[in-house]
C-alpha cells in the first residue's frame, strides 16, 4: 500500500512538472484579459454616442429613446440592457423592446408595437385596448373597431390591464362572432347580465349568457337575410333561446 502512494504522489509531481512551461504562457493570457477589461471600463470609445429607435410606427423614437433612460456617459456594454427593454416596455403601446449594441457606440433599441384589437367604454370615457386587455391611449379615429361597453366607473389608465372578467368574456364573445363571420358594432352586458350585440344599421341581437353561443350565432345570417328579403325592419332578434327566436320589428 506504501508503494502505491508513493507512486500516486510521483504521478501528481509529474503533472505539476508537465504544466510548468505553460505557466508563463497562461499567465500571459490572464494579464490580457485582464486588461483588456480594464480597457473596455475605461475606454470612452464605448460610451454610447447614439441611442436609436427601430420598428415603432406609432409611438416617437424620441419617446423611446427617453423611457430608455440611456446613460451616455456609462460604456454601454456595461449598462442593463434587460432594465432598458423594462423601461421602453413601460410604454402603453410597446409590446416588447429589445436592446442591440454596435461598437464602437450605438445602442439600437428595437421595439415590436401592440395592435389596437377594440374601443372599450365606460361612462363617457372611451380607450383603446389590444387583446391582451391593456389599455394603449385614449381613442382616435377607431371607427373600425368594436366598441366594449362596461359599466361606470371602471379604471382605463394607459399602460394598465383591464383585469375584470366581463371584460374577457366579451372579448371572448366577440372573437367566436368574427370567427361565424357576425361583425358587430358594440358588445355590452344588458340589466340581467345577457350579451347584447348591436349591429351595424342599429339592429340588437340579445344572445344572453354563453350557453349555446355557437348555436346562436348560427341563426343570425339566416334571421337577418330573410327580413332583408321581405324589407321589414327590424329592432331586435332575440336568441336567448335559441329554439324559439323572437324578431321584434320597428
Amino acid at each position: 500500500m506504501k508503494t502505491k502512494g508513493v507512486a500516486s504522489r510521483r504521478r501528481k509531481r509529474s503533472a505539476a512538472r508537465r504544466l510548468r512551461p505553460f505557466w508563463i504562457p497562461l499567465s500571459l493570457v490572464g494579464i490580457l484579459a485582464v486588461a483588456a477589461v480594464t480597457f473596455a471600463i475605461v475606454y470612452p470609445g464605448f460610451n454610447p454616442k447614439h441611442v436609436i429607435a427601430a420598428g415603432n410606427r406609432v409611438v416617437p423614437s424620441s419617446d423611446i429613446v427617453r423611457a430608455a433612460g440611456v446613460n451616455m456617459n456609462v460604456n454601454m456594454w456595461f449598462q442593463n440592457g434587460r432594465a432598458i427593454a423594462k423601461r421602453v416596455e413601460a410604454i402603453p403601446y410597446v409590446d416588447v423592446a429589445r436592446v442591440h449594441r454596435y461598437p464602437p457606440a450605438t445602442v439600437v433599441i428595437s421595439v415590436t408595437e401592440r395592435v389596437p384589437y377594440a374601443v372599450v367604454v365606460s361612462d363617457a370615457r372611451s380607450v383603446l385596448i389590444d387583446r391582451h386587455l391593456r389599455v394603449l391611449a385614449p381613442e382616435y379615429d377607431a371607427t373600425t373597431l368594436p366598441q366594449l361597453t362596461l359599466p361606470p366607473g371602471v379604471a382605463l389608465d394607459p399602460g394598465t390591464f383591464v383585469t375584470r372578467h366581463d371584460l374577457n368574456a366579451m372579448a371572448t364573445d366577440y372573437d367566436a362572432m368574427i370567427a361565424a363571420h357576425i361583425v358587430p358594432l358594440q358588445l355590452e352586458y344588458d340589466r340581467l347580465g345577457g350579451l347584447v350585440a348591436t349591429m351595424r344599421g342599429g339592429v340588437k341581437i340579445l344572445l344572453g349568457d354563453d350557453e349555446d353561443l355557437s348555436k346562436k350565432l348560427a341563426l343570425v345570417d339566416p334571421i337577418l337575410a330573410q327580413v332583408v328579403r321581405k324589407e321589414r325592419r327590424v329592432s331586435e332578434v332575440d336568441l336567448r333561446a335559441p329554439g324559439t327566436p323572437v324578431v321584434v320589428y320597428r
